[in-house]
């Protein structure tokens, strides 16, 4: 039986090729991409998985919290968190820190620039790393030790053995000889814990940075946890609010020391971190969205399968009627049809993981990761795989299997007819569901590449080209580099920050508005004489600050305080939200400054400059205060020659060379952090777009596999009609309207739901495009156009054919 089955199945495919190969292409196009997506989203949520225990480690993170101010969220934890947290619960097995730090490494007369890890003593061992060469316990025993990661020692090294091999470090203006201790794995791709080059953390080598602390006052160690498994971590998340309550000490200095702030502390699952930690790398939302997407792309494939599926139900009829006439019971129907149908499904699943195979390298560039499938190690992906293509074939043979089974000899066998009984409606419903979804994928697509397109095209307030940002240059020997870099007829202007466009600002200042009331919190930033003009930022009113002792708030000498007097630049938007009529008004105004809850500085307004973007276009402009403070202008912008970039570089490097020998110079472009802003989005918009195209073939696949059907079952009619004398267009017109209404349909359901979908995504821009009912039109005139080109050919095939031919048909 099986084997006549099997025949029956074969034999039908050979004869209909046309409705097999869109069956099956249709499906598998439709599950290769469905697997695509969800390799994806697999891969974004499998992040830190490796750890052994992972579900028993959590990241610490901290949250600074003033009223008046936005919350502070960090990625670290406060240093006294670790001994309070092992004191006060027994629960918490083990708690590690590390600290990373880009330093120059010296070998064999070369320089290189290495991210190093400065770890807690039991940071190997809390991790488990795997050794390669030398031993855990051995590993910190010397302060001046080094764990490579195998890649790190062949780097340096080559294939020649690592331990023992010294590397001279950069530390406080000198080379220190560190020696390697040992070599262990490589790391996965998909972690946030940094192993490539560890060091053990030694204090002594941290006292010279100001921003240093051991108190309550700044997180910058990244800390984890271990709980004993089984461990109920919402009563350790509870009772932390208390325990920092009990300990952060408030002193007179003001924030610097944890006065009048608070601290939240969060507890995030190690696996999480990727997706929901501070400063998270992906985002789960945009994760979920494209889940929907893979989904409804199935469903157009499953639809697809179903509705062509349905179509040969009237060819068949009087087959499945004379095999119950000869004895066949419903059961053995079911069978036939479901079992041809899960054939089908199969046949279109391993093609499509022969799809998959091929993108995935072109895939993983994309998106600049690397998603795998490797059916052999995982087993339990291959089970899933084959629960799929069983539940496409179950899902889209049931209706047909279900129809043949209540089927009557009888109506079949004494009918002349081959009448769809039904199915026809119930096939249009389906058409709708198909263009329903492609159509809410083409406006969601248009929407979201034009958002990305409108930010980018944004104007910024600034000028991004032609600017490199150069760091670590926060000391004494920063004005000699600015001095060397003006003498070269290269660069065109030199400006000092704390922090630069793209990269955030972390100080919140307050002042009081001049029509009085409650403080209002402005954004600060620290910056140098020349700031505004290297950025090309447009003065409104007054003047720019300057390198004259009443500009200067804080000198770059060691002991040098904040004055009790300055002057400051504010933005338009600080103008109006401190109650200015005009750039104009605020000129020479004096303002009391709140740098701190306890440092008050008595400020003149100087100068007001146009607003401009130092985030992105997520972020609405903030008001802003403009101050210069020689201790903290940590990055140089440079303002080059666009004409000869080359020559401008170089003069850089030069200029590198002669102020800070031994040290690597680390530049990057202002015009690629901009884009870098956006690479997320752009990525969002092109995966998006690739997607819905894939979604709209299978659609209009399905479509034309119809369009065949219907001029095959109406050959006489069309024959009549031609006898009658209708014209070749009259034909063409009566197939494009049949075809017309379902899409017409399926755009009035779309048009709302990409609505309500688009109106909750582009809430979280600022600065965002305008739902205009233009391209929901278009979209529906697209679909409308993709559906008459299917339709087109075969109509108008059919209504060129002899009507003598037509109406010897059957």
């Amino acid at each position: 039986m099986l084997q006549n089955y099997i025949k029956t199945a074969l034999r039908n495919l050979m004869r209909n090729k046309l409705f097999s190969v869109i069956n099956i292409a249709g499906l598998a196009i439709g599950l290769a991409a469905f697997i695509l997506i969800v390799l994806f989203v697999r891969d974004e949520f499998s992040w830190d998985d490796h750890w052994a225990r992972a579900d028993d480690l959590y990241r610490i993170e901290n949250t600074y919290v003033l009223a008046g101010h936005p919350d502070r969220r960090t990625p670290n934890a406060v240093d006294p968190l670790k001994d309070l947290m092992l004191d006060t619960y027994p629960e918490v097995e083990d708690i590690t820190r590390y600290i990373s730090a880009d330093v120059t490494i010296q070998y064999h007369d070369d320089l290189y620039a290495q991210q190093v890890v400065a770890a807690d003593e039991n940071f190997l061992s809390f991790f488990q790393f795997r050794f390669l060469e030398g031993d855990v316990a051995t590993a910190f025993d010397d302060p001046r030790s080094i764990v490579l990661s195998h890649r790190t020692a062949q780097k340096y090294f080559g294939d020649a053995p690592a331990l023992g091999k010294v590397l001279p470090i950069r530390l406080a203006g000198q080379f220190v000889d560190f020696k390697v201790s040992g070599v262990i794995e490589d790391p996965v791709v998909d972690t946030t814990v940094q192993s490539d080059f560890i060091v053990p953390f030694v204090r002594d080598y941290f006292l010279a940075a100001r921003w240093f602390s051991e108190d309550w006052r700044f997180a910058y160690r990244s800390t984890f946890m271990r709980v004993a498994p089984g461990t109920d971590v919402d009563l350790i998340r509870n009772d932390l609010p208390a325990l920092v309550e009990r300990h952060m000490h408030a002193s007179g200095d003001g924030m610097e020391t944890g006065t009048r702030w608070s601290v939240k502390t969060n507890l995030v699952p190690l696996g999480k971190v990727h997706l929901e930690g501070a400063n998270a790398a992906g985002d789960i939302d945009v994760l979920y969205g494209f889940l929907g997407v893979a989904l409804l792309i199935l469903i157009i494939a499953v639809v697809n399968f179903l509705n062509l599926s349905m179509a040969r139900t009237a060819h068949r009829a009087r087959e499945v009627a004379m095999r119950k006439v000869l004895g066949a019971a419903r059961r053995q129907i079911v069978q036939q049809f479901l079992g041809e149908s899960i054939l089908l499904a199969f046949v279109a699943l391993t093609i499509a993981l022969a799809l998959v195979e091929v993108a995935l390298p072109h895939y993983n560039a994309f998106l600049s990761s690397v998603v795998e499938l490797d059916l052999v190690r995982e087993p339990a992906v291959l089970l899933l795989l084959l629960v799929l293509g069983l539940g496409v074939g179950i899902s889209a043979g049931s209706f047909q299997a279900a129809y043949f089974a209540m089927l009557r000899p009888h109506d079949v066998l004494y009918s002349s007819t081959s009448a769809d009984n039904g199915t026809g409606r119930l096939r249009q419903l389906l058409v709708v569901a198909q263009f329903s979804i492609s159509a809410a994928l083409m406006i969601i697509a248009f929407f979201v590449n034009k958002q990305t397109q409108y930010m980018q095209a944004l104007d910024l307030g600034f000028n991004p080209d032609n600017l490199i940002v150069v760091a670590g240059t926060n000391n004494e020997q920063s004005e000699t580099l600015k001095n060397r870099l003006l003498a070269s007829p290269h660069i065109k202007a030199v400006g000092r920050s704390s922090d630069v466009p793209t990269e955030g600002s972390e100080d919140r200042l307050q002042m009081r508005p001049v029509t009085g009331g409650d403080l209002v919190t402005l954004d600060g930033l620290t910056i140098g004489p020349d700031f505004f003009k290297a950025y090309e930022i447009d003065l409104l009113a007054g003047r720019y600050l300057s390198p004259a002792e009443a500009d200067v708030m804080r000198a770059r000498a060691d002991e040098a305080t904040y004055k009790q007097t300055g002057n400051i630049v504010i933005n338009a938007s600080a103008a109006k939200l401190l109650g200015f009529t005009g750039p104009d008004a605020a000129i020479g105004r004096q303002a009391t400054v709140h740098l701190t809850s306890d440092l008050l500085i008595d400020a003149t307004i100087v100068g007001v400059v146009d607003d401009f973007h130092f985030d992105s276009a997520r972020d609405v402009i903030r008001p802003g205060i403009y101050y210069v403070d020689e201790q903290r202008q940590s990055d140089m912008s440079v303002r080059i020659d666009g004409t000869n970039r080359d020559a401008a570089l170089e003069a850089i490097r030069d200029a590198w060379r002669e102020t800070y020998p031994g040290n690597i110079l680390d530049y990057r472009s202002m015009a690629e952090l901009v884009e870098l802003q956006y690479q997320t989005d752009n990525r969002l918009g092109d995966m998006l777009t690739i997607f819905t195209l894939l979604a709209v073939t299978i659609s209009a696949m399905g479509l034309y596999g119809l369009a065949s059907f219907t001029a095959e079952r109406r050959t006489r009619e069309i024959g009549i009609r031609k006898v009658l004398g209708a014209s070749l267009m009259d034909i063409v017109t009566l197939f494009l309207w049949q075809f017309s209404k379902p899409i017409l349909i399926a755009n009035l359901i779309a048009w709302p739901v990409a609505f309500y979908f688009l109106s909750g995504w582009l809430d979280g821009f600022a600065y965002r495009v305008a739902l205009s009912p233009l391209p929901f039109v278009m979209a529906a005139l697209a679909a409308l156009l993709i559906g008459w080109i299917t339709v087109a050919g075969r109509a108008f095939m059919v209504a060129r054919a002899n009507p003598i031919n037509a109406l010897r048909y059957e």
